[in-house]
Formats: C-alpha cells, sequence, structure tokens
C-alpha cells in the first residue's frame, strides 16, 4: 500500500450546539426520526495546495416536535501533491466531508449519549447527492 498524495491535518470542533425540547414527550418510546441537514464549505488557498473544509450539520432545525436540536461543525485543513484539479476537487467536495462526518460522529453521539435521549448514531451520508 502507498500513503495517498491527500492528506488532512488534525481536524478539530468549530462549534457545538444542543438543546432540549422541554415539550417533547418523553414517554413516547417509539423510533426518533431525526431531520439531519448538511453543509460542506470549502475555503481554497491560491497560492499553495492547501484547503480548509468545514462539515456542518443541523439536526431537527425545523422539526418542531423533535426531542433536541444540535448544530456541530467540523473543520480540517486538507493537503496534496501532484494531483489533476478533477481529482482535487472531488476530494476536497467528497472525500473530505465524508472523513470529517468520522469525527463528528463520536461527538454526536456522546453529546445525545448524556442528555435525557437514547444515543443518536450518525447514518453514513452519500455526499455525492
Amino acid at each position: 500500500m502507498k500513503t495517498s498524495k491527500f492528506q488532512f491535518l488534525n481536524p478539530y470542533l468549530v462549534e457545538l450546539n444542543f438543546s432540549e425540547n422541554e415539550n417533547f414527550d418523553k414517554t413516547n418510546t417509539k423510533e426518533l426520526e431525526m431531520q439531519n441537514n448538511f453543509n460542506v464549505e470549502v475555503k481554497r488557498n491560491k497560492d499553495e495546495n492547501v484547503a480548509n473544509v468545514q462539515l456542518s450539520l443541523d439536526i431537527n432545525k425545523d422539526n418542531k416536535g423533535a426531542p433536541f436540536k444540535l448544530s456541530i461543525k467540523v473543520a480540517s485543513d486538507f493537503i496534496w501533491e501532484d494531483m489533476q484539479e478533477k481529482e482535487i476537487e472531488t476530494m476536497l467536495t467528497l472525500n473530505a466531508p465524508a472523513l470529517l462526518l468520522g469525527y463528528m460522529r463520536p461527538i454526536v453521539a456522546n453529546i445525545t449519549n448524556v442528555s435525557s435521549f437514547p444515543v443518536y448514531n450518525l447514518p453514513f451520508i452519500n455526499f455525492k447527492g
């Protein structure tokens, strides 16, 4: 195996907000449907082979009947060498968010696990559209 020409540097948490819906009926034990809204932002340096990618998630932003609302943003700098432009674009818009989701998932699970609701594990996401 060979190391990829596309690498990341220390993913980090940018933002995290959690709020419980005080009006939610906690006796309702049926499986809860979560509304996940993802956003990917790529800020590319024109002079160097580096870009900052941020993955944001709003859970239940517009769902008034949801047990909680959660917003989170994680980010990392990505670097590359000797790659075609089309390949760089794919890596930044598809692979980078998929990698960041792997860092976001345990944070969401931990926050919801210490809430009064069951743990919420983020599903796999296809960022291709």
